[in-house]
């Protein structure tokens, strides 16, 4: 074998030091949670429907429960030590609104050379309904009677709700699962992807991003499509759209009708429609 390369040595060189040091030392140099101290806040859901959570750019993990830990555990990380006192959760109480605030406004990305952020998870009644607004930050929220995110530009996993996911995005990302109906208020450039939902889906608008709705209980009616995608497969019920601009829609395997009423420059792809197809005649 032959003997490596200058520059290839020093690889080798750094990744053999790295691996020979103490992996402690490692995390603690990791540029991501340099310093970092615990956070606990507790939650009295005594008479509470609601829970509302507005994270900003930090990530929140939520689980819904039968007796939930009444407590939200997670840690502050920062670049600088200093950054830490500043990066706190806020609880309040309005009337049924249990409202979470996690606290500081970003100053550069979580992985950027200076950052400030929190990472929390806890529980809630799972009876409840679970509110998150999330401007560039990450929420998972898990088993409850309801849910609603509203993204920036950050991402969002609403999985196993009871009832109705309501969901905005603007550029950040949003998946359901396993949801009872599913509400989506508007799309820009985001994409989200719903799947398992067991009764209608009812979608506002769509700007430029993508949409995917996958094995639907009930009906799907969309208001618009401007230039983004909207894939749909396997649908229980009927398929409406309203309005199509320059974007797409591909609907395979419906179960009931199938109907757009207007459409620009975007193209339609259909199959499998056990209803009646109608389209927009061809000018």
């Amino acid at each position: 074998m032959k003997s490596p390369s200058a520059p290839h040595a020093s690889a080798f060189a750094f990744i053999a030091a790295m691996l020979a040091a103490p992996l402690g030392a490692q995390a603690d140099d990791a540029p991501q949670c340099r310093h970092n101290e615990p956070r606990e806040a507790a939650m009295d859901f005594d008479g509470v429907r609601i829970v509302r959570f507005e994270i900003g750019h930090h990530t929140l993990r939520v689980e819904g429960a039968a007796q939930p830990d009444a407590h939200l555990r997670g840690r502050a990380c920062a670049s600088n030590a200093s950054a830490l006192a500043s990066l706190t959760v806020d609880v309040s109480r309005a009337g049924e609104v249990l409202t979470v605030k996690l606290g500081r406004a970003s100053s550069g990305g979580v992985f950027g050379p200076r950052y400030a952020y929190l990472d929390v998870s806890g529980q809630v009644p799972a009876d409840v309904l679970v509110q998150v607004i999330a401007g560039s930050g990450e929420a998972w929220v898990t088993g409850v009677a309801a849910a609603s995110a509203d993204v920036g530009s950050g991402d969002a996993e609403l999985r196993r709700i009871a009832g109705r996911a309501t969901v905005r995005t603007g550029s950040g990302d949003i998946v359901v699962e396993d949801a009872g109906e599913l509400k989506l208020l508007s799309v820009g450039s985001g994409d989200v992807s719903a799947q398992g939902i067991r009764q209608d889906v009812e979608v506002g608008s769509v700007g430029s991003g993508d949409v995917e709705l996958r094995r639907i209980g009930g009906d799907i009616r969309i208001g618009s499509i401007g230039s983004g995608d909207v894939e749909i497969r396997d649908a229980s019920g009927s398929v409406r759209v309203d309005s199509i601009g320059s974007g797409d829609l591909d609907a395979q395997r419906v179960a009931g009708d199938l109907t757009v009423s207007s459409k620009g420059s975007g193209d339609v792809v259909v199959r499998e429609v056990r209803g009646t197809v109608d389209l927009p005649r061809k000018r």
